[in-house]
């Protein structure tokens, strides 16, 4: 009976936030992404977090606070990313007092340390596992060893039934190698979502010097739209698949950031999403000093217009569920 209950609270949550931000235009987040640090012991190629890995962090006593404020504010789902999230050594608790308020938690995580966690199968709904391709490719964008510890990872998720998934981010180290990822997919039986690597280095400003060539780009994704249409494990839709195909070029969609979607600095900074406006708003969160008084600070949220910097594949599926495209709704499924 309770999770039937739970579940009916979630369809009421995903209604109301459909019809304040969709009808009405209002902000309403529900969901929200916590890089709760930017500490990690790799250096990814495409990724910049170790640029900012400096920036202050919430203990854990405020990082309950926090928590327990999102929640009262409506947010019903939550992902914990970085940076990579298990470096810090409260995030068992964290994530288990998440679980205690009521949230859906997701973790976005490369698996490091892991099994010391305990009873993880209880406190984490989804875990979001980065997979580049073989393991030459694996080890030269994350480190030696790194394809190794994936699989491992994969193996433990399993024994302990948790729901996982991979990302695979398109760039020029792992290009030719995506037929590889989709058919590993498939053998280990968990979903891969797609999406491009940035022009800019993830959580930072630089640029990036893996973003993929772009005829090369939308050659590959051709493959995996065709890949898609013949059953493999891909979570992207077929209507997700087509706009990224656009990338890098300027794409119409209803951008879910500050509406129904928040970002979460380590800091508690709020913001619409984690490269929009970033410098403008810890500006702003900072000369208020530092006010964690977030349905303020949502309210304040700038939201994206005609943003062409981050092409996240999560965000863009919620897009199209949210304005109804058919075939993000029936692949809802892989979500």
């Amino acid at each position: 009976m309770f999770f039937l209950r739970k579940s009916m609270q979630e369809v009421a949550s995903l209604g109301k936030a459909w019809l304040l931000t969709r009808v009405l235009g209002k902000k309403n987040p529900i969901f929200a992404e916590w890089n709760i640090t930017f500490r990690c012991p790799f250096k990814c190629k495409y990724c910049g977090a170790n640029e900012v890995s400096d920036i202050k962090e919430l203990d854990t006593e405020e990082a309950k606070e926090f928590l327990e404020e999102l929640y009262k504010i409506g947010i019903r789902w939550i992902t914990f990313g970085g940076g990579e999230p298990l470096v810090r050594t409260d995030i068992e608790e964290i994530l288990h007092y998440s679980k205690r308020l009521g949230f859906r938690v997701y973790l976005s995580t490369t698996g490091l340390f892991i099994e010391r966690l305990k009873n993880i199968e209880k406190c984490v709904d989804h875990i979001n596992l980065s997979f580049d391709g073989p393991e030459e490719v694996q080890d030269e964008v994350r480190g030696v060893g790194s394809y190794k510890r994936l699989f491992e990872v994969v193996k433990y998720c399993k024994e302990k039934k948790i729901s996982t998934s991979f990302l695979c981010v398109i760039s020029s180290s792992n290009i030719g190698s995506i037929e590889f990822v989709i058919e590993k997919a498939k053998e280990v039986r968990i979903p891969v979502m797609f999406q491009p690597a940035t022009l800019h280095l993830d959580s930072s400003t630089s640029p990036n010097p893996i973003a993929p060539p772009v005829e090369e780009y939308r050659k590959v994704v051709e493959k995996v739209i065709l890949a898609k249409k013949n059953g493999a494990w891909i979570r992207n839709s077929l209507s997700g698949l087509k706009y990224l195909a656009n990338w890098p070029n300027q794409a119409s969609i209803w951008c879910p950031a500050g509406r129904l979607s928040i970002t979460i600095e380590p800091d508690g900074t709020i913001l619409s999403c984690h490269l929009y406006e970033l410098e403008k708003i810890r500006s702003e969160f900072e000369s208020d000093g530092g006010s964690r008084n977030i349905s303020k600070l949502i309210q304040k949220l700038v939201v994206p217009v005609n943003c062409n910097r981050c092409w996240c594949a999560p965000l863009v599926e919620l897009s199209l569920i949210w304005t109804l495209d058919y075939q993000a709704l029936k692949n809802i499924f892989w979500l």
